[in-house]
């Protein structure tokens, strides 16, 4: 059993009860005795692969594909108990009576009964007629594609009336709706599901739809005795499909020219034309993706070559025509001529698919059947990683056994049943019999191919319990165990199930008991001519071959593969079984306090800055792999005396999570042209492509990629680019919300800006209304205003202040902001406060400027808010939390010599509070001259902004007297994310008690004391 006790500090152990309602309780399989032939539910155990487990709340939760075997199978780690349990539930929720029908009948080449043929029948036309829409859309609004994809027509039961292919994507997107709609051998088997003749059908429902201007297809107008090609051509395909008993073969009967055009194609085969990943020879002098106006003249028409067909292709020439002509032409009364457009929404062929949350810190999703693991909150960086369903384990380290092996295992498992007391008397018999009885009970684990057969090699081949993922989950009742891909097999439909390398190929199985077996290779297995005995040593307790067993034993594999366990697992697996506090059957006290410390407190978005365009080219320099090792670092600093000491009661945690408000963003590198962008196309017009010279490329694409971002940000696109990042961190905000019910009312949001996402924060804050609405999850998201309300914000080596000079704004608190700790007075006083829409006027109740001394981009803030007023500041530090070489020395020293103490670290929050100096009072002049009512208002402004009465806070660089600042500017700017400072000071501020009365010591603001003069007055007395 996995550990079942659950340590909270201060707290007794709480301990799983296994009740109904419990997480770690046994799985109730939905099926009956009767249809599982009695044979005991297999304890299945899901593994992800990764080099990083997704239950280590410090690890970066990166999870990293690998491509090599061998690491890939030393990089597998099982999901927690818990997590198994749901993904195992939700896997056994997919299995479908229609689908095993289905599957039986075409692995024993039967046609489908009447009722399953006709509900293939409407599934395969729903599939049709979206993607027929979907491409007719989609070319009437990115424009007529430059390829023409000639079919493999050696599949097609008429290859002469073959048309071309749309577009390159029309296979795949075939296949892929194909592969999670219907199970593989049925794929293999029944012709009506063969992709080709699929693609086809698409196409000639393509040459019935109509689309507008707006992009949108309705029905052509057509006589009411015609019928549709494509229902026509599907109906003709089912009608063969089931006139034969061997779907394979080809239909004897053609399907009519009026329903399919016919076409000459040529016979020679050299000129057809494979699928492409992207256009090699046309090129349009900018990215191969031009923003060109469907309908307009300079929309290229491409001829297919002579060899391939031309009369019956989807044109999308025909659409931008009738596009034109609808722009064009006057508006006048539709007459009985016109083609009538029936509005008809067309829904997505439903598919059942399950989604399961899954880790510590539930940033990742595991998707089924397709068994995918990959990251909730953000777009997958080479972080998809593929699922093993597993049924079957090595015995002595309990390593799952690859899924082809496990479903041979399992077969043969089903067909001798070893868990009856039958099996028992077999394997007792057999060793009082000798060789000739233990070579009975010897079954070969991959089935022996006949010499001389009428069936076809595939028929006898097929393996009884499919390890195809789709198949296994719908086709089957949890006997059968899967692996998911990261990458589909293209021609995954066409491929023989035979596989090209099996592994224990000549091997033999006995099985011993209900969850035990042994594989031996031929030297080891039964023999009466060399006497060997094998079953005799097993039943002795011998251990013969390669031990395998049925079932995850979870104590067995931490015992083995997790020695190096933290303090905490230490303590969890010690005290097990030490109290057993529990409240009833139905509640598990250990699943309710996991489930509260799991409920986290604080969310950080992090907004980046410019460069990510970069990141498309060179994955190192993505921002989330940057902000996955600064969630790991903020989890670690949270876990130090020094923080814990200051978090405010029931503070439980803080999620960062990145806002890649760029990677959506398109300027000036082609694709499809929006709405947004049609107004201000200009046919004719030049774009970043034509005045770039092509003189040093490199240099000029890495520009491009990471400065352009501040041209673009100060142009007309300035707000396209607010709304991207205003509706990514809706987005981020409202998943993480539905993921986490109770967040919206309880949990407070924080914002962290870089470089120009900081401005871009300062900019939607300053007309963000003072008081944020409720959130509705029903609705759209806005795209004007975060749709929460925002407690920090944190600006890391930001250029605001240069936009506040620019755009003539200044720092101001909102208006009405209750703030704890704030006087009510101030938060409503003309002078001191101001309203939204006002650029600098934001709905926060702090905010921090953090910048490194070299970083040339950061500017200060506290003179945006009052020049006098900062001048009047000591530079403030952000607390250091260590002490460098020289300061060592010196408290050494320090501690040596009588009278003096040594400092203390200030990143602590407990430094002393060091003695006041000795200073002189002012003179009647300088109390006659000083402005105490502009102070006072900038101290009120100030602490409305910052519970510590100042914004700029500058790191600590490392000092020495080596340092070189021109050296240390190239990499000060995108050092933040590794800074230690930076992260325990943000974890101290964000976890503390707010209001001004809570702040540190050494965060506060000091004003800068005046040099003490000599004793001249007293000279003068």
């Amino acid at each position: 059993m996995p550990p079942t006790t659950i340590i909270s500090y201060g707290e007794a152990p709480k301990v799983h009860n296994y009740g109904s309602r419990c997480r770690l309780a046994p799985i109730s399989h939905p099926f009956s005795s009767s249809e599982v032939d009695d044979i005991p539910p297999v304890n299945a155990q899901y593994f992800y692969l990764s080099s990083v487990p997704i239950d280590d709340p410090f690890s970066t939760t990166t999870v990293a594909a690998t491509t090599d075997p061998k690491s890939a199978r030393n990089s597998l780690r099982p999901f927690s108990p818990g997590d198994n349990n749901e993904l195992e539930k939700a896997w056994l929720s997919l299995a479908s009576d229609a689908y095993r029908q289905n599957h039986t009948n075409a692995r024993q080449n039967r046609p489908p009964s009447p009722e399953l043929a006709k509900a293939n029948s409407e599934k395969l036309r729903s599939i049709v007629r979206h993607l027929a829409v979907q491409h007719a859309e989609k070319h009437a609004r990115e424009g007529p594609s430059r390829e023409k994809i000639q079919p493999f027509t050696e599949s097609l039961p008429e290859p002469e009336s073959a048309t071309l292919l749309c577009c390159p994507d029309l296979p795949v997107d075939v296949g892929v709706a194909l592969r999670t709609s219907f199970c593989a051998i049925a794929r293999r088997r029944q012709q009506e599901l063969n992709r080709e003749m699929v693609a086809q059908a698409v196409m000639s429902e393509m040459n019935t739809l109509h689309t507008d201007s707006t992009a949108s297809v309705t029905e052509r107008h057509a006589p009411s005795n015609s019928i549709p090609p494509s229902q026509s051509q599907i109906d003709s395909v089912v009608r063969s499909g089931q006139s034969d008993e061997r779907p394979n073969s080809r239909p004897s009967s053609a399907t009519p020219p009026s329903q399919v055009p016919t076409n000459n194609v040529s016979n020679d085969r050299s000129a057809s034309i494979s699928v492409p990943a992207k256009s090699s020879f046309v090129d349009d002098g900018i990215s191969g993706r031009p923003f060109v106006r469907v309908g307009t003249p300079e929309t290229p028409t491409v001829s297919p070559p002579p060899s391939l067909p031309r009369t019956a292709t989807f044109q999308p020439s025909k659409l931008a025509e009738e596009i034109k002509n609808d722009k064009s032409g006057p508006s006048r009364p539709p007459s009985a001529e016109d083609p009538l457009p029936s509005p008809k929404p067309v829904e997505a062929p439903k598919v059942v698919s399950r989604e399961v949350t899954v880790g510590v810190s539930r940033l990742h999703e595991v998707s089924l059947p397709a068994l995918q693991m990959k990251p909730i909150y953000w777009s997958p960086v080479n972080d998809i990683a593929a699922v093993l369903r597993a049924t079957w384990f090595y015995r002595d380290d309990m390593r799952p056994i690859d899924p082809t092996v496990a479903n041979q295992l399992e077969a043969g498992y089903r067909e001798l049943k070893p868990h009856t007391e039958t099996w028992n008397d077999e394997l007792r018999c057999a060793v009082e019999v000798g060789p000739l009885g233990e070579e009975k009970v010897s079954h070969p684990l991959w089935p022996i191919i006949p010499k001389r057969s009428s069936k076809k090699v595939d028929d006898l081949m097929e393996p009884a319990i499919s390890s195809n993922p789709f198949c296994a989950a719908r086709c089957f009742r949890g006997e059968a165990a899967a692996e998911g891909s990261l990458i589909p097999t293209p021609n995954e439909d066409n491929t023989s199930p035979l596989p090209t390398h099996k592994k224990f190929e000549q091997y033999h199985v006995i099985y011993k008991d209900e969850t035990t077996a042994y594989l031996l290779k031929p030297s080891l297995k039964p023999s009466a001519y060399y006497g060997r005995r094998p079953v005799a040593k097993i039943m002795k307790g011998l251990t013969v071959g390669v031990p395998v067993v049925r079932g995850f034993d979870y104590d067995a594999w931490m015992r083995k593969h997790e020695k190096k366990q933290d303090q905490q697992n230490q303590q969890y697996i010690s005290l097990t079984g030490n109290s057993q506090e529990t409240t009833g059957r139905d509640t598990c006290s250990a699943c309710k306090a996991d489930e509260e410390r799991a409920q986290v407190t604080d969310l950080v978005l992090v907004v980046h800055g410019i460069g990510q365009k970069l990141a498309e080219r060179v994955e190192n320099y993505h921002f989330t792999h940057a902000i996955n090792a600064f969630r790991r670092a903020m989890n670690v600093e949270l876990r130090s005396d020094a923080v814990k000491g200051v978090l405010r009661p029931g503070q439980n945690g803080i999620m960062v999570l990145p806002v890649n408000w760029r990677q959506n963003l398109s300027f000036e590198d082609g694709g499809p042209m929006k709405e947004e962008d049609k107004e201000h196309y200009t046919p004719g017009g030049f774009t970043l492509k034509d005045i770039e010279p092509k003189t040093i490329p490199a240099v000029r694409s890495m520009i491009s990629d990471v400065m352009f971002d501040i041209p673009f940000y100060m142009s007309h696109h300035k707000p396209k680019m607010v709304a991207a990042m205003v509706s990514e961190a809706n987005r981020v905000y409202r998943l993480w919300c539905r993921n986490n019910p109770g967040f919206a009312e309880k949990g407070k949001v924080h914002l962290i800006g870089h470089s120009l996402g900081s401005v871009m924060c300062v900019e939607v804050l300053s007309r963000q209304p003072t008081i944020a609405p409720e959130l509705q999850l029903l609705t759209s998201p806005l795209l004007k205003h975060f749709e929460f309300d925002t407690k920090n914000l944190f600006l890391l080596g930001s250029p605001a202040a240069f936009f506040l000079l620019l755009e003539r704004g200044a720092l101001l608190p909102r208006r009405g902001r209750r703030k704890p700790g704030a006087d009510l007075s101030d938060i409503n006083a003309k002078d001191v406060v101001g309203d939204a829409g006002r650029f600098g006027c934001i709905a926060v109740d702090n905010i921090y400027n953090v910048m490194a001394r070299e970083d040339a981009v950061a500017y200060l803030l506290n003179g945006t808010l009052d020049p006098m007023y900062a001048a009047s500041l000591k530079t403030a530090y952000v607390p250091s939390t260590s002490l460098s070489f020289l300061q060592s020395m010196g408290n050494a020293m320090k501690s040596i010599v009588p009278g003096t103490t040594a400092s203390v670290p200030v990143g602590s929050g407990t430094a002393a509070v060091p003695r006041p100096p000795t200073m002189r009072l002012p003179s009647q002049l300088e109390l006659e001259v000083h402005d105490f009512t502009r102070e006072e208002v900038a101290e009120k402004k100030a602490f409305l902004l910052n519970d510590n009465g100042q914004i700029d806070y500058f790191l600590r660089s490392g000092g020495g007297p080596l340092e070189l600042q021109y050296l240390n500017m190239l990499s000060a700017h995108t050092a933040y994310w590794v800074n230690h400072d930076l992260i325990r000071m943000l974890c101290m501020e964000i976890g503390r008690n707010p209001g001004k009365a809570n702040t540190l010591p050494s965060m506060r603001a000091m004003k800068a004391a005046k040099r003490v003069l000599p004793s001249t007055s007293m000279n003068r007395i």
